[in-house]
């Protein structure tokens, strides 16, 4: 495959992960039986899964052994622009409850928002800071953050083993029983013990899924083109959703290491396949936008939740505006309004951010060469 393809049907899965988590964070009541389990099958069994697999497509086992440098690229691309999320919604907390996106009779996963006095404010933006922050509104941050907590374990796991193992062959087995004994203790830790660390737990799950994709890109070469493997994954998939339904990664939780790791790389490839069928369509375009930009969608969909309810209550539709989740309920139109209307607010977020950025940048260089010629 030449490099524009391989991108583009990147993006594409990425847009369709993206799109599913947008999907499943709406309150509506999907249809469920032990037959179909539809919510499993539309994104809880392998939406974020996927992501983490495709975050090793590209990996470079050249520069996961230069550890400095790898971190600190992560650093810039991912820590950063998290703390430029962060930092302000901490920052509006107080005036996010002010103005009733949170509601303090609701618990946002176990936390009651209350207005913060100055030490308080401090302290939340110090775990931000840590990789700790926990802002309703940012609640699917999580992945960023066990994402770039992931990279890095990955990179200083491959170099210590790296310096240990001299032979290349013992070097990738013993790597992959190590990630994988990390995963299996940690899935064990939570599942069976019910001892959770947050973003601790479910880092070293991440670290066996990205790596696992990267195994399948650089060392398999899979194409994902095959049409029969396609059809014995949505076999697969479909039999893992109706034993066992969804997972829920952001609490560690799903059964075991093994079925998480054989559901995620069959959904991969079922996503992967319809990806590279649709690139060369309109829809195929459009959900590579989304997925290139999968990283603001995340950060901006419950904001453009809040936006939509604002809206609806303006044409007489009333909506608890404090419900992180939209409340979409039984209503169809409802789950496409907040969809569509969330996943376009970040894009145009986002765009217009970035032409800002342009217009300010190109007078700055246009003052300066003034400035230069006078």
């Amino acid at each position: 495959m030449n490099t524009a393809p391989r991108f583009l049907w990147v993006d594409i899965s990425k847009g369709i992960a993206i799109i599913a988590v947008v999907l499943l964070h709406i309150n509506f009541q999907f249809y469920e039986s032990k037959y179909v389990p539809l919510t499993a099958l539309l994104g809880s069994l392998w939406h974020v899964p996927v992501f983490f697999l495709l975050g090793g497509f590209f990996l470079k086992e050249e520069k996961l052994l230069q550890t400095t440098s790898f971190i600190k690229g992560k650093i810039k691309s991912l820590y950063y622009l998290l703390l430029y999320f962060y930092i302000p919604a901490v920052l509006l907390h107080n005036t996010m409850l002010y103005i009733g996106f949170y509601d303090p009779t609701i618990s946002y996963g176990g936390k009651i928002m209350t207005i913060w006095d100055v030490s308080e404010m401090i302290k939340e933006l110090i775990l931000s800071i840590c990789l700790a922050g926990r802002e309703p509104i940012l609640g699917a941050m999580w992945f960023v953050y066990v994402l770039f907590i992931a990279l890095c374990g990955l990179s200083i796991t491959s170099k210590i083993l790296h310096l240990l193992i001299k032979d290349k062959k013992k070097y990738e087995w013993i790597r992959c029983a190590t990630l994988l004994f990390f995963c299996i203790l940690s899935s064990t830790m939570t599942n069976l013990f019910g001892f959770t660390i947050p973003r601790f737990n479910n880092t070293f799950t991440a670290m066996w899924l990205i790596y696992c994709g990267y195994i399948l890109k650089n060392n398999f070469h899979l194409n994902f083109t095959n049409k029969f493997i396609c059809l014995i994954s949505i076999l697969i998939v479909y039999h893992i959703a109706t034993m066992q339904g969804g997972v829920l990664l952001n609490a560690n939780q799903y059964h075991d290491a093994l079925t998480l790791t054989i559901s995620s790389i069959a959904a991969l490839y079922i996503v992967n396949y319809t990806s590279q069928k649709i690139e060369k369509s309109y829809i195929g375009h459009i959900l590579a936008f989304c997925g290139k930009n999968s990283f603001y969608i995340m950060g901006l969909h419950f904001l453009g939740f809040k936006l939509g309810t604002i809206i609806l209550s303006w044409i007489g539709i009333k909506q608890n505006l404090g419900e992180l989740m939209a409340p979409a309920q039984s209503s169809f139109v409802l789950l496409l309004f907040y969809l569509i209307f969330s996943v376009v607010f970040s894009l145009l977020f986002i765009t217009s951010l970035r032409q800002l950025k342009a217009i300010v940048e190109h007078l700055s260089i246009s003052r300066f060469y003034n400035q230069k010629s006078q």
